[in-house]
């Protein structure tokens, strides 16, 4: 059962490789864009965030499980080797040795474990801040556009209201001036 949970971990860490490697290739901005679009407008995010964090939980779980048992063992071994120094231990008998093998290689298999788990763990957290930083690069793009549009019609509509005002001092002027000539030929 262990090790079906355990490859299960090796398949899902092979998984967030390649979604890791498909994110950070290097591709232009507009291109990453409209690839993001799409996934921020379904929420693909917060759909998934549940599921990330049940995910989360279990790789924490499982990082445990691989740290305790590698104490295990070391304790293990450790009063072993006391015992063997003060003379209580079997000795160098052929039972002792296979149990030593066999728990070296239960410490092999519990550190393996133990980097699966933590490399599992470490992308899950890379992805997500991938994604969020995908996210806020959609949304400054949005906002860009959004402030560009608004300032291009603000200017349009300043333009007018410019030459309104430009015709108004202009008349102003004209009106000043007949007035200043009338007041020189009375």
């Amino acid at each position: 059962m262990a090790s079906i949970i355990w490859t299960t971990v090796w398949w899902f860490l092979m998984v967030e490789l390649v979604i890791v490697l498909i994110l950070v290739i290097p591709v232009p901005r507009k291109v990453r864009n409209a690839l993001a679009r799409p996934v921020s407008r379904l929420r693909l995010g917060d759909r998934f965030s549940k599921i990330g964090l049940f995910v989360t939980i279990g790789l924490t779980f499982a990082l445990i499980e691989s740290i305790s048992s590698i104490q295990a063992l070391q304790e293990r071994q450790k009063l072993e080797h006391e015992l063997d120094h003060a003379g209580i231990g079997g000795g160098g008998t052929e039972h002792d040795r296979i149990f030593h093998d066999l728990d070296r290689q239960r410490k092999f298999r519990a550190e393996r474990n133990m980097y699966l788990a933590a490399f599992s763990l470490t992308l899950q957290f890379v992805i997500m801040r991938l994604c969020q930083l995908m996210q806020e690069s959609v949304e400054s793009d949005e906002e860009i556009k959004r402030l560009t549009t608004a300032i291009a019609s603000e200017g349009a509509s300043t333009d007018d209201d410019d030459s309104k005002k430009k015709g108004g001092v202009e008349m102003t002027m004209l009106g000043k001036k007949k007035k200043s000539q009338d007041k020189k030929k009375d």
